[in-house]
């Protein structure tokens, strides 16, 4: 009796998860025509990418900080203050030089645009740390961060995730909430591409490298 009712508690989470958001793209880089769908948004010269055949991964080499190297998928929001989930799992491989590592870090940015406008999330491995920005600067708590022990270290995944509903910014990390934060003036980030990336906060010569596994954006349901 107990197995059943703890499977029927099972099934409806599960059918509750499903029922949040639909899924809209998904790119896990099993192949290098899904690579190539990814486009790189910003970091210029300082950013290298290529398709690694053999892991099924993206290769990221950030040349030197502070840097970001941002990418998106093909898709972006049809409206104003488009709302998405957008999830990113990343590593920061251990060739990154430890000297490089404390500012090391996996960005996912919702209702991104030109101007530095968007919500980004950074998590950064080495020191466990999180951060969630606004640009414009604005808007209530902004900007929010902290430290949490869900986030993975060096080498290791980390499955990143930004929501927009709304005025509402929802930011995780391995299926653990960082925080909620609510815009008080979200006309003010008005962009509509989402975006992930690898950077480094560090005034550094140093490389960062790391990999993406997979990213999916969904747009959340009523």
């Amino acid at each position: 009796m107990l197995a059943v009712t703890l499977a029927a508690i099972t099934a409806t989470v599960a059918l509750a998860a499903v029922a949040v958001a639909t899924t809209v793209y998904s790119n896990d880089f099993s192949s290098e025509s899904k690579f190539k769908q990814i486009v790189r948004s910003g970091g210029g010269k300082r950013c290298e990418h290529n398709y690694r055949a053999k892991s099924e991964t993206m290769h990221v080499s950030v040349k030197a900080g502070p840097a970001t190297c941002l990418f998106r998928p093909p898709l972006q929001g049809d409206s104003e203050l488009p709302d998405h989930v957008v999830r990113v799992q990343s590593k920061i491989l251990k060739k990154t030089p430890n000297s490089a590592r404390d500012g090391a870090f996996i960005e996912v940015d919702v209702r991104a645009g030109g101007g530095g406008v968007g919500y980004s999330l950074l998590i950064f491995p080495e020191r466990k740390r999180w951060e969630l920005l606004r640009g414009p600067k604005g808007g209530g708590d902004f900007p929010a961060r902290g430290k949490s022990k869900a986030i993975k270290g060096v080498n290791q995944p980390n499955v990143v995730q930004l929501a927009a509903r709304g005025a509402r910014l929802e930011a995780s990390v391995n299926g653990k909430e960082l925080t909620t934060v609510t815009d008080t003036d979200p006309g003010q980030v008005s962009g509509r591409k989402v975006r992930f990336g690898i950077g480094t906060a560090n005034d550094s010569n140093k490389d960062v490298i790391a990999v993406v596994r997979r990213i999916s954006v969904a747009v959340p349901t009523p």
